[in-house]
């Protein structure tokens, strides 16, 4: 059959079953180290936070032996606080890390092959979810279909499933899609479930095909099917376009601090503010004004009903900027710590918080809008066709032809990605002193700074959450190890927290 009669799928499967360590380009491997790094800095986060302790007591270790198992609680750690990596498009790593972590563990896989299954997952997963980008804003962490298809294709590429198992396993994974309610995420523990449930269903979908159960061949384009159910403006040609060429992993973006990534920038300036000023106290403040692209400005919008001070779930804490931005002012630090039921109920935060208002920038939403993600590459993919989303139409109004057109063409590679997620914080003191920071991209986020200092992002982060550096040695090395001694990094990184 030739690859036009094929559909999106079995395309996609059939390039994703064959790929090895040496089809990744060096500096896209690298990326993969550094997000198994961060992504297992992240679980560490969580595993040392109330939460993350009752989903160990509830489920087991993130280190037992069933694979499954494990990777349902790996994946729940690394997303419980938001700490997790983003890629153009999605939240890649709690499928494709987790599950590819878990089967090494067994053996079954060397550093080079864990490396690959983490790349082919990434891809698989980053492509179907931009497909689907130009849809309702912030479904972030609970675009499930995202962790469906990266958990899938992570196992079936840890355990050289066929081509014909990867299309049963994706349609089947694919057909049932789990949607988190927003008021259960940000008034409940639910986003610790938002990529752990999925990544079990999809694993559970593997296992039936890989005794014979089909799934849906034309899961993506079909009429009826998930581009069409998920997407205003679907872009089918995404999931298959320049694949072995551009490299989705080399969009990743490494999280400092915990939360929603449309809110760093934002608590970049604060963190600055704090050394120049010192310890803010609400007494000393005015207010606070953030000024932030759309996503900021949205996300705060769609967060304020579930913050009640002392009250707030650790969820809705994770998407507001003012609790950020005023630990922040206050203490100089934000971490998995400070998303503890103490550090909760601290008023004085809540007294700060409470000062701290976000507004639109048209600028900075412009700004992002011309990087690779989280939108751009969409809109330009679309072309004409994003001019019927109605996000966009919102947005900018009668300029929207404009704006379109001002963004240029695809991207050919992803060597060069961005992401331009902006803030600007000022801080109007008591006594009249005004205060100002101004960040055009948040320490982490996709650049050409990021690729220079990605180790050493992934490494403080590691290292904060209470890594070794006899660990991270390991895991830096990880490519030139077999199975057992890959095991054994794995183990190594995780164990002290454990």
């Amino acid at each position: 059959m030739s690859s036009d009669a094929m559909s999106l799928t079995a395309r996609l499967a059939d390039w994703a079953h064959r790929v090895t360590y040496d089809d990744v380009p060096p500096h896209t491997r690298q990326a993969a180290i550094s997000q198994l790094i961060s992504n297992l800095a992240a679980v560490r986060a969580s595993l040392g936070h109330p939460v993350g302790r009752s989903l160990v007591a509830a489920f087991g270790s993130p280190l037992q032996d069933d694979p499954t198992r494990s990777a349902h609680v790996l994946s729940a750690l690394a997303t419980a606080l938001d700490f997790d990596e983003v890629a153009y498009a999605g939240h890649v790593s709690a499928g494709a890390v987790n599950v590819a972590l878990a089967e090494a563990r067994r053996g079954r896989l060397d550093g080079r092959s864990l490396l690959a299954a983490i790349v082919t997952a990434d891809e698989c997963a980053a492509r179907i979810t931009a497909a689907t980008i130009l849809s309702p804003f912030f479904r972030g962490q609970t675009n499930t279909h995202c962790h469906l298809a990266s958990a899938a294709a992570a196992r079936l590429h840890a355990r050289g499933a066929s081509r014909q198992e990867w299309t049963a396993a994706l349609g089947l994974a694919l057909g049932i899609l789990a949607v988190p309610l927003h008021h259960g995420v940000v008034t409940s523990d639910v986003k610790a479930f938002t990529a752990a449930a999925p990544v079990r269903l999809a694993l559970d979908a593997c296992d039936a095909a890989a005794h014979g159960l089909s799934g849906a061949d034309e899961v993506l384009e079909h009429p009826e099917g998930l581009l069409a159910q998920l997407s205003a403006v679907p872009v089918p040609e995404t999931v298959d376009r320049l694949l072995g060429v551009r490299w989705h992993t080399d969009t990743l973006t490494y999280k400092k601090f915990p939360g929603s990534a449309y809110l760093h920038a934002a608590f970049d300036c604060a963190e600055r503010l704090h050394r120049r000023l010192g310890r803010l106290d609400a007494e000393r403040v005015g207010r606070v004004v953030v000024a932030g692209s759309l996503l900021t400005w949205q996300m705060e919008r769609k967060v304020a009903g579930a913050l009640r001070g002392p009250d707030t779930s650790v969820s809705a804490a994770t998407l507001s900027v003012g609790y950020g931005v005023a630990t922040l002012l206050l203490t100089g630090a934000f971490g998995a710590p400070d998303l503890d039921p103490a550090a909760l109920r601290d008023k004085d935060r809540w007294a700060l918080a409470d000062k701290v208002t976000v507004e639109h920038d048209m600028d900075l939403s412009l700004r992002m809008a011309h990087a690779t993600s989280p939108l751009g590459e969409a809109l330009r993919q679309a072309g004409e066709r994003a001019l019927e989303w109605p996000e966009l139409t919102r947005w900018t109004g009668s300029d929207a032809p404009l704006v379109l057109d001002a963004l240029g063409e695809p991207e050919e590679t992803f060597e060069h990605a961005t992401m331009a997620i902006g803030a600007r914080v000022r801080i109007e003191l008591t006594d009249g002193t005004v205060e100002t920071e101004e960040c055009p991209a948040f320490a982490g986020s996709a650049g050409a700074s990021t690729r220079e200092e990605q180790r050493a992002l992934v490494r403080r982060k590691f290292l904060g959450t209470g890594g070794t550096e006899e660990a991270l040695a390991a895991l830096e090395g990880i490519a030139e190890l077999g199975p057992d001694a890959t095991s054994r990094a794995l183990e190594q990184a995780l164990d002290a927290a454990v």
